[in-house]
């Protein structure tokens, strides 16, 4: 049976179904967290290769990468969402080009404000529900812990996958929903209101995938370690395994701005 999201997208529905604006002055805006935005995307980029060549993130009918991730982006007076951006080519590494920095995202005019890093570059269609995992969850749910990153792919949300979820007691959603939908959000939602962070690091949307939170990128791939002997599509050839870049001084998450070694 194909999944609502694998028929939406061939049928050549648009990926992202939210409103994306480029915020006014984004170079200006995007200035001040720029190190921490270059930073992040290495580390990212390195994560999202590992989505792709452990088989987690299986390539979709319209030929792109069924994947993405996110990072809380921190600076002394404003955050954003580092994203990737919409829309991956099968056996590319991401540059910084792939990631925009979402400023704000609007639940009732399901829209958002972005500033990216290359001219044309749209957030990801999943960018709600990263927003929700990293700059809505921990307030609306009282967490103890704040996570600081996300990644998504699409294994282990159909068939036998989600078999293997089941088997794994992994956090389930009931229902399958369209991705990039205000519907697809609620029943991440309705996930974290039962299963909260950190207890809970992985979390399985029915027909869509599973999302790791983490404090930290080299947090997030251990957790995604640990899934991979499960995932049911396997890449035919693997290039060789992307590693995560040392950094002098990586992202704090206490949010003093200071350098610190939690996230990479």
């Amino acid at each position: 049976m194909t999944s609502v999201e694998d028929q939406s997208i061939a049928e050549g529905a648009p990926r992202i179904k939210f409103a994306c604006h480029v915020s006014e002055d984004a170079e200006q805006k995007l200035e001040p967290l720029l190190s921490e935005f270059r930073r992040l995307c290495e580390a990212l980029a390195a994560a999202v290769v590992l989505l792709e060549e452990t088989g987690a993130a299986p390539v979709l009918p319209d030929g792109l990468v069924a994947g993405n991730c996110s990072a809380l982006l921190r600076g002394t007076s404003e955050e954003m969402l580092l994203v990737s951006r919409s829309g991956k080519d099968a056996g590319m590494m991401p540059s910084e080009a792939d990631f925009v920095a979402v400023q704000a995202f609007d639940w009732e005019g399901w829209s958002c404000h972005f500033c990216p890093a290359k001219p044309g570059a749209r957030p990801t269609s999943d960018t709600p529900l990263h927003w929700a995992c990293l700059m809505k969850a921990a307030t609306t749910f009282a967490w103890l812990e704040r996570p600081l990153v996300a990644l998504h792919g699409h294994a282990l949300a159909e068939k036998e996958g989600l078999e293997k979820a089941k088997a794994l007691k992994l956090p389930i959603s009931h229902e399958e929903t369209l991705f990039s939908t205000p519907e697809d959000v609620e029943a991440l939602l309705d996930l974290f209101r039962d299963f909260p962070y950190p207890e809970n690091k992985v979390f399985i949307r029915r027909g869509h995938g599973f999302l790791i939170l983490s404090d930290s990128v080299p947090g997030a791939i251990e957790e995604l370690r640990k899934l991979e002997p499960h995932f049911e599509t396997r890449p035919k050839a693997k290039r060789p395994r992307a590693t995560l870049p040392e950094y002098q001084a990586p992202f704090e998450a206490n949010g003093s701005g200071k350098a610190a070694s939690d996230l990479a």
